[in-house]
């Protein structure tokens, strides 16, 4: 389990929900405790059937993987 502290409105997180297939990358829109509820950005056409037309999806802090602001890309 791996629980981020500070999970902040507006930035991108990697998440893993428990009901899910794969890991997708969301901007956080909400924060109340420990559930957070994220607008997806990608995800894996496997999870499509569980990402509706709003892309709203709410987790647990649990699900939550890392931030992907400090991902650096490299060519």
């Amino acid at each position: 389990m791996n629980v981020i502290e500070n999970i902040q409105v507006g930035e991108r997180y990697k998440v893993q929900p428990r009901h899910f297939h794969r890991t997708f990358i969301g901007n956080v829109k909400s924060v109340e405790g420990s559930t957070i509820v994220f607008e997806v950005e990608n995800y894996d056409l496997v999870d499509q059937e569980k990402v509706d037309e709003s892309r709203l999806v709410t987790v647990d802090i649990s699900d939550v993987k890392y931030s992907m602001k400090n991902n650096y890309f490299f060519s």
